[in-house]
């Protein structure tokens, strides 16, 4: 709620300060060794506190790589609509998803990322730094989190190997957009509901999907996989009913809070039905595809009569929901649309590569 209060009290933004701005970077910094301190504490209680200091050491450098290839080859360019720079893009963006302007769909609905970047704006940073300290303070948290999901399956040899995985497809998801704030807080929302999925924590998860909604509403699509896969847990009826009524609740309610109106098929993400034929016509998508929803399939294959059931429910699920998602509403060519399944796929080959033995508490 305080994330999206300035969008929905309709605050404005002064001019941004140049003190302000390098105090906002510093202080983040400090934040970030705070983050990271956060980290060490919880992993010193089951690890040796020098291999504790180097995984957090090691999700504060995948991170930073990251962030860096993304600042390079997104943030710097110029290549979504030449000779516009991307960063002049995102900023307009920033200032429509503020204003929840109908004509940015399905931007708008997508504001809480936008948000928090805002209360930064607010306080005087200028628009790139306060997108640039999200973005390192999310991606923190976001890899320390893909971390904490790989060792509910594998040992700290096979959790480093998933951060590695998921580090080396992720750069390759940033070709072909303009660098839209939601992916990183959309992509934590996904791996915060896939460890709640597993570990059985209801409230978490219902949380986790309606928030991350308000990052990308794709999250929802969990609500299905509740539907369908989790019918042994205890009180299923009622837990799917709350899941899927929160959700299809809110999805609605943004959108006819964002559009002042009725509500009809081009609304509900942007696209109107002739994108379907343009979308699958585009080539681009292909190859892109390939290498990374299916960056992994080789190890899929092989590790398939050993991988636990949960985690090839989701592969099996994720694949085709994502796809046609993207086919219907966003374009395929967008590959950063696939980070959950490389996630999935990631813990499923790391499991692969890592001995049995790497897999108890501490190695």
């Amino acid at each position: 709620m305080f994330a999206v209060l300035p969008i929905l009290l309709h605050m404005r933004a002064g001019p941004p300060s140049a003190f302000r701005t390098h105090l906002a970077i510093d202080l983040s910094y400090l934040a970030a060794v705070l983050i990271c301190w956060s980290f060490y504490r919880a992993e010193s209680q089951h690890l040796p506190r020098s291999r504790a200091a180097a995984l957090v050491l090691l999700v504060f450098l995948v991170s930073s790589f990251v962030n860096h290839i993304h600042r390079f080859s997104v943030d710097q360019a110029s290549n979504y609509a030449p000779p516009l720079s991307n960063e002049m893009l995102q900023e307009h963006l920033q200032t429509q998803v503020i204003e929840l302007s109908p004509g940015m769909i399905p931007h708008s609905y997508r504001f809480l990322p936008n948000g928090l970047v805002y209360w930064l704006q607010i306080a005087g940073v200028r628009f790139d730094s306060a997108r640039d300290i999200y973005r390192l303070l999310v991606g923190l948290v976001l890899f320390y989190a893909i971390y904490r999901y790989a060792r509910l399956y594998v040992g700290l040899i096979g959790a480093v190997i998933c951060l590695l995985l998921v580090a080396v497809v992720c750069p390759i998801t940033f070709e072909w957009y303009v660098g839209q704030l939601t992916d990183p807080l959309s992509h934590l929302s996904f791996v915060l509901a896939f460890l709640f999925l597993e570990t059985g924590n209801f409230p978490g998860l219902l949380t986790t999907l309606l928030l991350g909604s308000l990052a990308k509403e794709t999250i929802l699509a969990l609500c299905g996989f509740y539907v369908l896969f989790c019918r042994k847990q205890p009180q299923y009826a009622r837990k799917a009913a709350l899941l899927c009524g929160a959700g299809l609740t809110l999805y609605v309610a943004v959108r006819l809070f964002v559009l002042h109106g009725p509500l009809h098929y081009q609304q509900i993400s942007g696209p109107g039905l002739e994108h379907v034929v343009e979308n699958w016509r585009d080539t681009k998508w292909c190859e892109l595809f390939v290498i990374t929803a299916g960056a992994y399939l080789p190890f899929l294959v092989l590790a398939w009569r050993d991988t636990p059931r949960i985690l090839k429910q989701l592969v099996l699920y994720l694949t085709p929901v994502l796809f046609v998602s993207s086919l219907f509403f966003s374009w395929l060519s967008e590959t950063r649309n696939w980070m959950p399944v490389v996630i999935v796929s990631a813990v499923i080959t790391a499991r692969y590569w890592t001995d049995r033995s790497d897999r108890l508490p501490g190695t």
